[in-house]
């Protein structure tokens, strides 16, 4: 609390609280006439030192002249100061967890009377918590196998691979054949047909790793067989069910010219291909390898062990939620998952095709989100957990460097959406969840 609220003088009010169903409340406040004089009176003189009056300098003006010339003015101002004022200390004095903004509604303002208000709110939800202390789970290990570690030398071979050109022999499954082509589907273009399809585009080469399923079911395996040079008419039948609509069941025609075969040529795991990686010999790169495959090891254990805590949890305990706050939540998680399906190439026709599967599950999750984090938020008042500015301020510092942005402008842009509130909500999650996990039964799997 800043330490403007801290001198907030108290107003003369009364305030009722009404059920208004489902973690819904309704307040109807009277400030007391009394006190709407006091902040009318304040106004006015506020109004006096600042009012520019043509003929009188500022601050000189006739207070007569002033109420006149800003009476609505200074009513608007006289509500816009008290009505906060009022509405805070009214939900503090009742002790009410609010967790969306207030609507404020029938407002009754005349001078020398009380003014009256009504305010709907949403409030966090009551309810009894489980046995939170002692929860079974089952944790895995994070035993590294000689099997795990040649898993990734042979991924980062593959990332290092280099392509060779074959010569001497026909295409064959496994290569990387290097083709130009056009294509036509009932006497008409393909691409005019189904431009949405994501086929390379014609007449330009392409390389395209032949196997059972590239471009379409059977087309490779029609290239099979062909030398560099060679022009094939390929004949394709899209199954039912293919992917692209405006090709489910229909015939196409491939004019296929073979520019070149490429054949993939992974590196030696040896000394050398270690020190191409930065690393001393092979050895240190299985030392290393080992290494990051035994944190992230322990990383997915550890987060296994709280998604069984948060299950068991969102198990024993049932209560409904603040239905504004879940559509905002609702509106949220679609609008992340609308911007990421765009940034992938969907097209907003088939966005729209399942806009009502992405609204069930942007509904689930959003209750699923909303539902924990006001059972961690109790578990964390229960038990006193709290987060200090000093694990804000390095959270923001770690964000500022891994987005190279300077702290300062990093932190004025959190100001402006809120993220220090988001920063601290994540915080004291993770806190609450390293606390419930170190209180778990753990059973080794």
């Amino acid at each position: 609390m800043n330490q403007a609220k801290q001198e907030e003088k108290p107003l003369r009010q009364t305030v009722a609280v009404e059920d208004a169903g489902s973690c819904r409340k309704l307040l109807k406040v009277e400030v007391e006439a009394a006190e709407v004089t006091d902040s009318v009176e304040k106004t006015i003189k506020e109004f006096q030192k600042l009012a520019r009056i043509p003929g009188f300098r500022p601050g000189h003006a006739p207070r007569a002249m002033i109420e006149k010339r800003f009476a609505k003015e200074i009513e608007g101002e006289v509500q816009r100061q008290t009505i906060p004022v009022s509405y805070r200390q009214a939900i503090n004095a009742h002790k009410l967890h609010v967790v969306t903004m207030p609507q404020i509604d029938k407002v009754e303002f005349a001078r020398g009377q009380p003014l009256k208000y009504e305010a709907k709110l949403e409030v966090a939800p009551d309810f009894p918590l489980p046995q939170y202390k002692g929860i079974p789970v089952k944790k895995k290990t994070a035993e590294v196998t000689e099997e795990d570690v040649d898993k990734v030398l042979d991924t980062l071979r593959e990332q290092r691979a280099e392509f060779a050109d074959v010569a001497g022999r026909p295409a064959a499954m496994g290569d990387f054949a290097v083709i130009r082509y056009s294509a036509v589907v009932e006497g008409k273009p393909i691409h005019e047909v189904a431009p949405k399809a994501g086929l390379p585009e014609a007449d330009k080469d392409f390389w395209l790793m032949m196997n059972e399923q590239a471009m379409a079911p059977g087309f490779c395996q029609q290239v099979v067989g062909a030398n560099v040079g060679d022009r094939k008419q390929v004949l394709v039948d899209y199954p039912g069910d293919f992917f692209a609509p405006e090709l489910q069941g229909r015939k196409a025609t491939f004019f296929v010219e073979l520019k070149g075969i490429k054949e993939k040529k992974l590196p030696a795991l040896d000394d050398a291909f270690a020190e191409s990686i930065k690393l001393k010999d092979l050895a240190s790169l299985k030392a290393k390898v080992r290494e990051d495959l035994t944190k992230q090891k322990q990383a997915d254990a550890g987060n296994d062990v709280r998604n069984q805590i948060m299950e068991n949890l969102m198990r024993s305990t049932q209560f409904e939620l603040p239905p504004g706050m879940l559509a905002h939540e609702t509106r949220e998680v679609v609008y992340d998952v609308v911007r990421e399906n765009m940034m992938r190439g969907i097209t907003k026709e088939a966005i729209d095709a399942k806009k009502d599967e992405i609204f069930g599950f942007a509904s689930k999750s959003a209750a699923d989100h909303v539902r924990a984090s006001f059972i961690l938020s109790r578990i964390a008042q229960e038990e006193q957990i709290k987060v200090e500015k000093k694990e804000v301020d390095d959270r923001v510092a770690q964000m500022a460097q891994r987005y190279q942005i300077p702290l300062q402008k990093l932190r004025e842009r959190l100001d402006e959406r809120g993220g220090i509130f988001e920063i601290e909500e994540q915080i004291l999650r993770s806190k609450t969840l390293d606390f419930l996990e170190a209180n778990a039964r753990v059973e080794p799997v």
